[in-house]
């Protein structure tokens, strides 16, 4: 998944990944959404046991590989809202999902955009809050957790693996700050990542 915003960045936690290295462009293509779009992605998606008519918003879309496995499994009177800081990728994304008429694309950030508060049944964090600055994480999960409707869920899946993942207490502890209640959260092996969090918080205000 595409980094949405990169720790270390001097202002302020935030940094917009406009012009992707070419090696990263290239395994884009090859690995994420030749093959992990059409094998993994819609796999994944299937455990979210979406009924179809839901309004859900994918934060960190990047270009799209995740999206088109959501946008699938929603019916023409469900909707994807498609989010992420980077241009670049957003202009991918539109272009690979054109054909979809159920899927609103956003560039900005989560922070600031204007998403309307209880607009979306579901959230889907996939391998991107990791890449969070941890400063300014929180402010990433509330502003999601105020896009939920009342009894809302959010769905996260993210390496804990450290140095390159995000453990699972921290996702539990941003999750219960967001003033989310945990259904499920637990951790499983990976042979690429080591670990894996997965996650489904609801919301209860």
């Amino acid at each position: 998944m595409v980094p949405y915003y990169i720790r270390g960045s001097t202002t302020g936690g935030f940094m917009e990944q406009e012009q992707p290295s070419f090696l990263r462009i290239i395994g884009e293509e090859l690995v994420d959404y030749r093959i992990r779009s059409r094998y993994y992605h819609p796999k994944y998606v299937r455990t979210l046991d979406l009924v179809g008519s839901e309004r859900v918003l994918e934060f960190g879309c990047g270009g799209g590989c995740m999206s088109r496995a959501l946008s699938r499994a929603l019916r023409p009177d469900g909707r994807l809202t498609c989010v992420d800081i980077s241009e670049y990728w957003i202009k991918k994304a539109q272009r690979r999902l054109h054909a979809f008429s159920n899927i609103e694309f956003l560039a900005g950030d989560i922070t600031r955009l204007e998403v309307p508060d209880n607009s979306h049944d579901a959230v889907v964090i996939h391998f991107v809050l990791h890449e969070v600055d941890p400063a300014v994480r929180i402010d990433v999960v509330n502003a999601l957790a105020k896009t939920l409707h009342a009894e809302g869920t959010l769905f996260i899946r993210e390496p804990a693996h450290p140095p390159h993942g995000i453990p699972v207490a921290e996702v539990e502890a941003l999750m219960r700050d967001a003033g989310l209640r945990e259904h499920h959260a637990g951790c499983t092996r990976s042979w690429r990542w080591g670990r894996i969090c997965n996650g489904v918080f609801l919301k209860s205000w």
